[in-house]
């Protein structure tokens, strides 16, 4: 008589053998090198780039208010405003807005280039900042402040270059990250 295939008990006879090996199972995934687990891409550069686009559209309304201000002579007077420091205001606004808007548009699609565009941005209007320091732009500052004009121009142009460093740092995340999306897209070439 066979034994029935349902059957889980043993017979007295056969009791299972037991071996203990040193060496772990190799599993087999039918390729011969490793398997790289791909994650998705950081999300990092959109959030920056919609921030960017965001910070260039306020820039652009600042701008604005700034040219309602600028065509008061009365206020351009008790300010001490000159021509000079309105174009160079201006120039430096728009290259700003129109920056960190282009930027932050390349960013969203993970353009590595709006990266590059946004920190030449930052450092054009660095110069613009270190320019409009030295043209007299602190006279009434300094007026104010009863204190030398030259020093007032060195904590603005310090000031300045501290805020620029933070934002080109923050613009710089999606570049310091492992896995960033971006794609090789260059700005010159």
């Amino acid at each position: 008589m066979q034994p029935s295939p349902w059957d889980d008990l043993q017979t007295e006879g056969s009791a299972p053998q037991v071996m203990i090996d040193g060496q772990t199972a190799q599993i087999s995934t039918g390729f011969n090198n490793q398997v790289i687990l791909l994650q998705p891409p950081s999300s990092a550069a959109k959030v920056i780039g919609i921030l960017l686009i965001i910070w260039g559209a306020i820039n652009a309304i600042f701008l604005l208010l700034a040219a309602v201000g600028w065509s008061s002579s009365e206020i351009r007077e008790e300010q001490g405003i000159t021509t000079s420091n309105i174009i160079l205001n201006s120039v430096s606004g728009i290259i700003s807005v129109a920056t960190s808007i282009l930027g932050g548009i390349w960013m969203m699609n993970f353009q590595r280039k709006g990266v590059y565009l946004v920190l030449i941005g930052i450092i054009i209007g660095f110069l613009f900042s270190i320019a409009l320091s030295l043209t007299g732009n602190t006279d009434a500052a300094a007026a104010n402040a009863d204190m030398n004009e030259d020093v007032v121009s060195g904590i603005a142009i310090g000031i300045s270059a501290v805020c620029s460093a933070v934002c080109g740092l923050i613009v710089a995340i999606p570049l310091m990250i492992s896995n960033n999306g971006l794609d090789d897209s260059k700005l010159f070439g």
